[in-house]
C-alpha cells in the first residue's frame, strides 16, 4: 500500500510532479545538495517510492563527490548494486531521467521546494484533523509562509480572541499603576554587570521591544553584544537565542570561549587569534577545559544558535515563535538587512520588518536585540546618529533603544584638536555617584570604543559612553561618558 493512499486525493494528485520537479533540480546541480541536506529526510518528506528513491540515490552520489549526474556517472555507480540498477531501469532508466531534467530550471528550486513544504504541511495538518480539503483551491495560490501566516491567524481569532487585533480599555491611572511603579515593575532585566552607565540610562533590557545596536564592519557589533548583553542575560538565569546570517557557529564559539576565558576565569593568556591556530600550551588547554566546564555549569542549554542563510524577517519571526515558547525570552538577530539590498524599496522594507519584528516581540513577551551595520559613506562622521543607519533612518522610530558605536579616533585623544574630554563621576564614601566630574587619562596604545545612545524610551538620548576594548579577549570595559564633536 502506497504512503498516497492514506489521504484524500485532493491532497495528492500533483505529489509526483512537486516531488520530481525539486529532486530533478537536485540532479540537474547536484551541489545544490549542500543546501538541502539539512532540511530533507527521504523517509520522511518525500511521499512516492520515486520520490525517496531518486533522492536518495542522487544523495548518496552527491555525498561521494559526484559533480555531475550524466549517463556514465550513474551507471558506473550503480553498476555493481543489482538493486539499485533494477530499480533505475524499471523507472525508464537515464532517458527518463534526461527528459525530465530538460524541462526543469534549477533557478527555480526554492520554489519547488517551497511546493513541497507546503504540501507537507498541508498533511500534517489533515492528520491533526484540520479541514484542508475543503479550502484546497484557496491553499494552491499561497506559498509556505501565507500558509503558515493563515493558520496562526485563525488560530489567533479562536484562542485569543483578538479579532482585527484592536483592544479597547479604559486608560487609568489606579493603584496598580502605582504599585507597578513602587515595585520596579518597568525596569527592564539588568546588565549593570557588564555595563553600568550604559544600564543605568536605558534601564535594562525590556521585553515586548527592539533595540538596536549598530556599528561599521568590524567595530566589534557582534562582541559587545556578547559580552555587554548575552552574558549578563545567561548569569539571570535566562535563556537566550542567537540568529545570525552572517557569522557561522564556530565563530560564535571563539567569541564565547574567549569571553569566557576573560570576564569569567580572568585569563588573557589565550587570544581569539591563537585560538584558531592551534598547538596550544598544555596551560592554554587547561584554562579552556575550566571554560567548558564553566560553561556547562552556568550555560548549559540557555543559549541556542540559529543559522539563517538569507535576510528574511519571516524566518526570523519563525524562530523567535517557537524558541519563545520554549522558555527562550531574549533574542539577539545579527544582522539586520534587508532581503533584496538591491531593491529600491529598501529603505520602507527594513522600516515594514522592523515593526513585523516589534510585533512578534509584544505578541510573544521577549526582548529582541538587532544589530545594523552602518553606511559606510557615513564612516568620516564624528558623531553618530539614527541618519548614519544604513538605508533604514526611518527604523530608529520603531525600536525602543538605539545604540551606536565607532572607534575613538587618533585625533581625538586627550590634548588632539577633537580631543573629546573623557571624564566620570566621583563616587562618595558610601560608593554613591555624585555630580563631580573627574577626567579619565586614556593610553595611547590602548583601542577605544565610543558608544552613543541615539534614543532610549527610558531616558534621555544623546549620550556617549567610553569604553576601553581588548579584542583579542573581547573585553570591554565601561570607562565614563565624553563629548565628541558634531563636525564630521
Amino acid at each position: 500500500m502506497s504512503k498516497l493512499d492514506n489521504y484524500p486525493k485532493e491532497l495528492t494528485s500533483q505529489r509526483q510532479q512537486i516531488e520530481g520537479s525539486f529532486i530533478f533540480c537536485l540532479w540537474k546541480n547536484p551541489d545544490l545538495y549542500y543546501d538541502y541536506q539539512n532540511e530533507i529526510r527521504a523517509d520522511k518528506d518525500f511521499l512516492t517510492e520515486d520520490g525517496v528513491f531518486y533522492y536518495s540515490l542522487g544523495y548518496e552520489m552527491f555525498k561521494l563527490g559526484y559533480k555531475s549526474f550524466d549517463d556514465a556517472s550513474i551507471y558506473s555507480y550503480i553498476d555493481d548494486k543489482e538493486t539499485l540498477k533494477n530499480g533505475f531501469a524499471r523507472r525508464g532508466g537515464y532517458r527518463e531521467v534526461d527528459n525530465i531534467k530538460r524541462i526543469l530550471n534549477e533557478e527555480n528550486v526554492d520554489r519547488y521546494y517551497d511546493e513541497l513544504v507546503k504540501s507537507n504541511m498541508l498533511l500534517k495538518l489533515h492528520d491533526k484533523g484540520f479541514n484542508v480539503v475543503g479550502e484546497i483551491e484557496k491553499f494552491k495560490k499561497m506559498n509556505s509562509v501565507q500558509l503558515y501566516d493563515y493558520f496562526e491567524y485563525q488560530l489567533d481569532n479562536v484562542f485569543l480572541n483578538r479579532g482585527s487585533g484592536v483592544k479597547i480599555i479604559d486608560l487609568d491611572l489606579d493603584d496598580d499603576f502605582i504599585n507597578s511603579c513602587d515595585a520596579g515593575m518597568d525596569m527592564g532585566l539588568s546588565y549593570a554587570s557588564a555595563c553600568p552607565i550604559l544600564n543605568y540610562h536605558t534601564l535594562g533590557l525590556h521585553r515586548s521591544n527592539v533595540q538596536i545596536f549598530g556599528g561599521f564592519s568590524g567595530t566589534g557589533k557582534t562582541s559587545f553584544c556578547i559580552s555587554s548583553y548575552i552574558l549578563p542575560i545567561l548569569d539571570q538565569n535566562e535563556k537566550v537565542t542567537i540568529i545570525a546570517n552572517e557569522m557561522n557557529m564556530r565563530a560564535w564559539q571563539h567569541i564565547l570561549m574567549a569571553t569566557i576565558l576573560s570576564q569569567k576565569l580572568g585569563y588573557f593568556g589565550l587570544p581569539r587569534k591563537k585560538q584558531k591556530m592551534g598547538n596550544l600550551s598544555e596551560e592554554q588547554l587547561q584554562k579552556m577545559h575550566e571554560a567548558k566546564e564553566y560553561y556547562l555549569k552556568h550555560y548549559k542549554g540557555k543559549i541556542k544558535f540559529a543559522k539563517i542563510f538569507d535576510y528574511s524577517v519571516e524566518d526570523v519571526k519563525k524562530i523567535i515563535r517557537k524558541m519563545s515558547k520554549l522558555g527562550f525570552n531574549y533574542f539577539l538577530y545579527d544582522t539586520f538587512k534587508a532581503e533584496d539590498s538591491s531593491s529600491q524599496t529598501v529603505t520602507g522594507e527594513l522600516i515594514e520588518a522592523s515593526k513585523q519584528l516589534l510585533q512578534v516581540a509584544e505578541k510573544e513577551d521577549v526582548g529582541i536585540i538587532i544589530t545594523m551595520q552602518l553606511a559606510i559613506y557615513m564612516e568620516n562622521t564624528r558623531y553618530l546618529t539614527a541618519a548614519t543607519l544604513s538605508n533604514a533612518k526611518g527604523v530608529k522610530e520603531v525600536v525602543s533603544e538605539l545604540v551606536l558605536t565607532r572607534p575613538l579616533w587618533d585625533d581625538e585623544m586627550p590634548g588632539e584638536r577633537y580631543d573629546v574630554k573623557p571624564y566620570r563621576f566621583k563616587k562618595d564614601s558610601n560608593g554613591k555617584f555624585t555630580k563631580i566630574k573627574e577626567e579619565i587619562t586614556l593610553n595611547p596604545e590602548k583601542k577605544y570604543r565610543l558608544i552613543f545612545l541615539d534614543k532610549s524610551r527610558n531616558d534621555e538620548g544623546e549620550t556617549v559612553l567610553l569604553y576601553q576594548f581588548d579584542g583579542a579577549w573581547n573585553k570591554w570595559t565601561e570607562l565614563g561618558y565624553c563629548t565628541p564633536k558634531h563636525q564630521r
